[in-house]
């Protein structure tokens, strides 16, 4: 009985943790702007995430923009996946923010997953793919769909370089442009 009971408080005492898992990647892609398209499957929150979004991997170093948002024909538009990947649409949504890559956000109804896709602006190639899976049974915000959206494309991002502390004379102290 007692080992029964250590067991017990030993697995009620493991907190459900948050899951990111990369189904696939393209590790020479890196992106400086990234567009964020509406987010599928969110009741009404779409914007809200895309808005959370953009705020969580401006902060994370990357330059990234809402198409909703954007002056664009796109702006309030639903983009597919696969709508995107048409050349037109791509030099209309790079013409309108600049972005290196654009970001799907897609989640089941009840809010368990959250599938994540980017896309390459210039070619339509499928860069990353993610999924991410919340804490307890389902993801509780918007800001909490952010924040597993930003952690699952933090490998896009641009790798960031911080200063050598050197002597002021020295010329290998200079930031080396990638």
């Amino acid at each position: 009985m007692r080992r029964l009971l250590l067991t017990a408080l030993l697995l009620g005492s493991c907190a459900p943790s948050e899951r990111n898992d990369v189904l696939s990647n393209s590790p020479s892609f890196r992106a400086r702007t990234v567009a964020v398209a509406a987010t599928r499957g969110a009741r009404g929150k779409g914007v809200e995430i895309s808005r959370a979004l953009v705020s969580r991997l401006e902060s994370a170093g990357l330059t990234a923009s809402a198409l909703e948002e954007s002056d664009s024909v796109l702006a309030g538009s639903a983009l597919s996946l696969e709508a995107a990947r048409s050349p037109r649409l791509l030099d209309e949504i790079r013409r309108a923010t600049g972005a290196d890559a654009i970001v799907f956000l897609s989640l089941d109804p009840s809010w368990r997953s959250l599938e994540i896709s980017a896309l390459d602006a210039r070619t339509g190639d499928a860069v990353l793919r993610s999924a991410a899976h919340p804490r307890g049974d389902a993801f509780a915000s918007a800001s909490e769909i952010a924040d597993a959206a930003a952690r699952a494309l933090s490998p896009l991002a641009a790798e960031r370089r911080a200063p050598k502390a050197t002597r002021p004379d020295d010329p290998s102290d200079e930031i080396p442009l990638p």
